[in-house]
């Protein structure tokens, strides 16, 4: 090949590696150009084994990565620059790790791509959404969410599942296109195969009915931009809380069982052991935010009994030590019912957001932790860490005759596959909870395709443990998704459904099926890591003994005996 050949399949295969950026961003909010979620890994693997190597192209490797992630999460420079720029150095990393673990797997160990491909993305996507608590946002499987019937086999192996059924196709677009390849005709056949079983499962899973009578719920959207909740000014903050009264009063109009707010709805803090505090034991300005909160909570639970409703609400709650400082804050969620006398029983959030409610090494590595801290919302002078629940903690929402059980994934908690699993997993032959009341503070930012990628991320988790979930947002895309992963219901305000305010009530359809899912977990990802570790070890010791051998061949040729001689 001479040197303008060369150079003319190197720029073919920059082009072409551009395609895979290009093709997961149109697949995801606000485009939904799912398709593009089956293709997408196709032209990366391409030039991964048809191209060369060298540390230019893993520096181009590397710079797709970072492109990607930083067009498509540019929602979250308006929360904090810094932070940004770090998550995308961090994140863009899985492009030349693919690479690298493609070659092994296809190259070393001659391993078909229809199985090379979505081994080596699913493994690194699981591990991009665990290691450091997780980021899953852009999971390939979540954009197969429009797909209703591709999006039913993630009942059996979770969002990580689609996203290895995803790899399937692009595998087989991979082996089609790759030189010296017989039979080439073989992966898209079994990829069709594939995706054909995986639509008739759909269907099968579709046909089955659900049960109508469940609880009616009713979701309050009102936006409310962060740099209001974070307002000292106490007058903002009653005038906030009184319109979610207002909203809630024209809601209870229509007897719903429960009232939702969102995230962080009320100021201040709501759990029981402070709220039984005497004001007389604090200074003034700790008395005036007890009297403050105690005032709130009063209001709540009136309403609840007044309107003969339960009534779920975002808060904060705060602990002490004995000697009356400090010990732990936390993210609940409050239900007050409107049993006299009762009091409201909360759910402390578990999985923290990290570098916005946790930040690491404060006690292992304090200088790390204080540049860590630069990079959050709140800046270097402020940890506003706080501490994770200790249980899955779950509600019991009664309404007449009828009894449900339900729990609260709160923020960030829904874009992770574990929590939602942990709340529904198999107790007794029965699902934990018959629906999921799904609460978010998204008023951080001002971006429409961060609310709609989000409310995506609930439609995975309602199909993988089969359960419906509720979702009330600041933000937008407040309303219902059903167990199949369908948006029954949402709320709109002039055909808008972000950044506007407004009601939505409906019947949440029980589901009484159990999935493999609820009972296994991420099982599947967890094996492919153990036998992708394993291969790439084969892979590698392969690779070093070839070579091996063939410095051992080139010392005992008769032309490397010659030139000795």
């Amino acid at each position: 090949m001479t040197n303008k050949d060369s150079a003319l399949r190197a720029s073919t295969m920059l082009w072409l590696s551009l395609l895979t950026p290009l093709c997961l961003t149109l697949a995801f909010p606000p485009f939904y150009l799912w398709p593009l979620a089956l293709i997408a890994l196709a032209p990366l693997s391409i030039c991964a084994l048809r191209g060369k190597t060298g540390w230019r192209w893993w520096a181009w490797y590397y710079l797709l990565g970072y492109i990607y992630f930083a067009v498509n999460l540019y929602w979250l420079i308006i929360v904090t620059l810094p932070g940004y720029v770090v998550l995308c150095f961090y994140l863009a990393l899985i492009f030349p790790l693919f690479v690298l673990v493609l070659r092994v797997l296809a190259k070393d160990l001659k391993i078909p791509a229809i199985i090379a491909v979505p081994v080596a993305w699913t493994v690194l996507e699981f591990l991009r959404g665990t290691l450091f608590t997780g980021f899953p946002w852009f999971s390939l499987g979540v954009a197969l969410a429009p797909a209703t019937l591709l999006l039913q086999s993630a009942d059996l192996f979770g969002m990580y599942g689609l996203t290895f059924l995803a790899g399937i196709s692009a595998g087989a677009i991979t082996d089609a296109a790759r030189t010296g390849q017989t039979r080439r005709w073989i992966s898209p056949v079994a990829a069709v195969l594939v995706l054909l079983a995986a639509s008739f499962y759909g269907f099968y899973r579709l046909s089955q009915p659900l049960n109508p009578d469940g609880p009616k719920i009713a979701v309050i959207q009102r936006y409310i931009p962060q740099n209001i909740k974070n307002s000292p000014d106490t007058t903002q903050e009653k005038t906030m809380v009184n319109k979610y009264f207002a909203m809630s009063r024209r809601a209870a109009a229509q007897h719903p069982d429960l009232i939702a707010w969102p995230e962080t709805s009320v100021p201040g803090f709501l759990n029981s052991a402070w709220l039984s505090q005497s004001p007389d034991e604090f200074s003034r300005a700790g008395r005036h935010l007890l009297e403050a909160d105690q005032h709130f909570a009063l209001q709540l639970g009136r309403f609840s009994m007044r309107h003969d409703v339960n009534l779920l609400v975002g808060s904060s709650a705060i602990h002490f030590t004995a000697t009356g400082k400090t010990r732990k804050m936390q993210n609940i969620a409050v239900l007050f019912t409107p049993t006299a006398g009762e009091l409201p029983r909360y759910y402390a959030k578990r999985h923290l957001v990290p570098f916005g409610e946790y930040v690491p090494f404060k006690k292992s590595w304090p200088a790390l932790h204080r540049f860590l801290l630069g990079l959050t919302p709140f800046g270097p002078n402020d940890d506003y860490s706080l501490t994770p629940g200790d249980s899955w903690s779950r509600f019991t929402l009664t309404a007449e005759k009828n009894t449900w059980r339900f729990a609260v994934p709160i923020c960030y908690e829904d874009v992770m596959s574990h929590p939602a699993r942990m709340f529904a997993r198999v107790r007794n032959g029965k699902k934990g909870v018959e629906f999921l009341m799904s609460i978010s503070n998204d008023g951080w930012y001002d971006s429409r395709p961060e609310l709609q990628q989000h409310l995506q991320s609930d439609q995975l988790r309602a199909v993988e443990n089969r359960v419906p979930i509720a979702r009330c947002v600041n933000g937008g895309y407040c309303g219902f998704v059903n167990s199949d992963g369908q948006i029954i219901k949402l709320v709109t305000n002039h055909g808008h459904s972000a950044f506007v305010r407004g009601i939505a009530v409906a019947r949440l359809p029980l589901d009484s099926r159990i999935t493999l899912f609820s009972r296994m977990g991420n099982i599947f990802s967890r094996l492919l890591v153990i036998l992708t570790i394993a291969a790439l070890v084969l892979g590698l010791a392969k690779r070093f003994y070839l070579r091996d051998q063939q410095t051992l061949r080139d010392k005992t040729s008769p032309d490397a005996r010659a030139r000795d001689e």
